[in-house]
């Protein structure tokens, strides 16, 4: 049996949200290829090897660059802060290392571009971690999307949105901070909602933005207000190459909500609705059906043959798509094939979003 030595670089909440998923893929899939934790490293040493003691990592690096000289390293997994991606990417594309990146891939053109003109970028496998695909609920969207079951896509509303920036005293965190981030919520969450409405609906053609600050300060960890350079909330006027025309919404100051993602789309033979919080079901709607209404379809954790554990009848969870993201990177790398959605795709989201804050900016529309 194959086995994919992986490494782990950033052991935050998105570093633990991976390791659940390397370490649970064998009780999911039973695959023909095993996983080994080969290395982790964290933005302090002590992280790092904390995380090596709880969750079997063999070894414990300093930074990626102990880990590239590790003999026997197959995957570079990549869950730093934003502004740490392209510099990873980058180093572990020269390695010709296989890639498994959290959005955003980049931060900006420039660092769009340096990715896009490495040589290796299409000699290994490559994945971009949209993880909302990977519900069967969205999959079966997408069925129905291939299948024109809408006809022409006339409008769309999409949305994801949080109230973890409602409050001038919540402390300043590195996604409030331009330099660690590279953007605010419009990448964070923005980056969601553009993959999933584009993976659905079809490519961009405009937007046009208006971003917003709610606190210009916030406290740091000692209590003193530090300037806040990101944004808290984005709306959207898009225009897709198709002609249809909707709103795009990424926000952190939604009072009363959790994690809602939400994508709505109109055609004029139907219409569906993917709600993240109520992830069991898709709600497709038959413009031809003579006792019209929406549909409530099951679809619960019906997954493909082969994988019945556990059983399709229980409820989604959230965790339970990141498994089955991270599933689909490693069958490709085990496979020695491409991965979808790649960086590429990753990087076309990023173009998305970049224009969208062209479009903040300069108030106006912005074309791709």
């Amino acid at each position: 049996m194959k086995t994919i030595n992986v490494a782990v670089i950033g052991f935050g909440f998105m570093g633990k949200t991976h390791t659940y998923g390397y370490q649970t893929i064998p009780l999911f899939y039973e695959p023909d290829f095993q996983v080994r934790l080969a290395a982790v490293c964290a933005s302090r040493y002590q992280n790092a090897l904390a995380a090596k003691e709880r969750y079997g990592f063999a070894h414990a690096a300093h930074d990626l660059d102990e880990i590239l000289s590790l003999p026997d390293i197959d995957v570079i997994d990549i869950c730093t802060p934003n502004a740490l991606h392209t510099e990873a990417i980058l180093k572990a594309l020269d390695a010709k290392k296989h890639i498994y990146c959290e959005k955003p891939v980049a931060c900006g053109p420039q660092e769009t571009a340096r990715i896009l003109a490495h040589p290796h970028l299409n000699s290994v496998t490559t994945q971009t971690v949209f993880n909302n695909r990977f519900t069967p609920s969205a999959k079966l969207a997408k069925e129905f999307m291939q299948q024109e079951r809408l006809g022409r896509i006339l409008s769309f509303r999409a949305h994801m949105i949080m109230p973890s920036n409602v409050g001038a005293q919540k402390p300043m965190r590195w996604r409030n901070s331009r330099q660690a981030a590279g953007g605010g919520v419009l990448y964070d969450l923005g980056a969601h909602v553009m993959d999933m409405l584009t993976w659905l609906a079809g490519p961009v053609a405009s937007v046009y933005t208006k971003n917003q600050t709610a606190y210009a300060t916030r406290p740091d960890e000692n209590g003193r207000p530090v300037p806040v350079d990101t944004d808290d909330a984005s709306y959207s006027v898009v225009t897709l190459s198709n002609g249809a025309v909707g709103t795009a919404e990424a926000s952190k100051l939604a009072t009363g909500t959790n994690t809602d993602l939400y994508i709505e789309i109109h055609g004029e033979k139907g219409a569906l609705k993917l709600d993240f919080m109520d992830p069991n079901w898709l709600y497709f709607y038959d413009a031809q059906d003579p006792h019209p209404g929406y549909k409530k379809i099951e679809t619960v954790q019906k997954y493909p043959a082969g994988t019945d554990f556990p059983p399709a009848r229980h409820p989604m969870g959230w965790i339970r798509a990141h498994a089955d993201c991270l599933y689909e990177f490693l069958h490709a790398v085990s496979e020695n094939r491409p991965a979808t959605p790649s960086l590429q795709d990753g990087l076309y989201v990023q173009k998305v979003l970049d224009a969208m804050y062209q479009s903040a900016q300069e108030n106006k529309e912005i074309h791709l």
